[in-house]
């Protein structure tokens, strides 16, 4: 209750159809809720000592198997401004390292990517419009491990209209897909909604 309390202010901002050569920010957590950069692990209480995190691995690579889809996943973190800034190709995906390990007993594991990009073509996560309840998801996490979830739902929102427990720590354990969608604004060169897919660990 704490920690989605932390995340009113959440939002998922819309990514740049034309040009994307930079990548754009995806997201803005709250500055409460994850430091600038990655978090390497630890404890985000302000003067806590590093830790390591127990019950999970981190993600390295997403699997889609209904559709024959593979990404490597990188950690990301937030940019100055505080958003959450993902992977540049839209081939490679962003895990958002302060939250859940995949495999974790508790919290949500933050998979985030662009849908498509005018020079570097369709992305992976183009593809959350079309699955369905029950498609397998799969994380393999950097020690070898295979974490396996279904889809639950799909959703898409408005840019500013993220659920505030998008990015929560705490609760039972689940996987967030998030890509843009929705209609593309030429004028602002960006998409108006965010499709969000839920995952429950198998």
């Amino acid at each position: 209750m704490a920690g989605a309390a932390l995340l009113v202010a959440a939002t998922v901002l819309v990514l740049e159809r034309e040009p994307a050569v930079t990548a754009q920010p995806v997201g803005v957590v709250p500055a409460r809720t994850a430091p600038f950069g990655p978090a390497k692990s630890r404890d985000l209480r302000p003067g806590a000592p590093p830790k390591l995190r127990t019950g999970g691995t981190v993600p390295v690579r997403l699997d889609l198997p209904a559709r024959t889809a593979t990404a490597p996943v990188v950690p990301v973190g937030t940019g100055p401004g505080g958003a959450l800034v993902v992977p540049d190709p839209p081939q490679t995906v962003g895990w958002w390292e302060p939250g859940a390990l995949a495999g974790s007993g508790t919290g949500t594991v933050v998979i985030a990517g662009h849908v498509d990009s005018r020079v570097a073509g369709i992305g992976i996560l183009a593809v959350l419009p079309e699955l369905a309840v029950g498609e397998p998801v799969v994380l393999t996490g950097d020690d070898g491990r295979a974490v396996r979830y279904r889809v639950a739902a799909r959703r898409e929102f408005g840019k500013a209209a993220l659920p505030a427990d998008t990015f929560a720590r705490t609760g039972p354990p689940r996987l967030v897909l998030v890509t843009c969608g929705g209609r593309f604004d030429p004028a602002t060169r960006s998409y108006e909604d965010n499709i969000v897919v839920y995952a429950e660990p198998v």
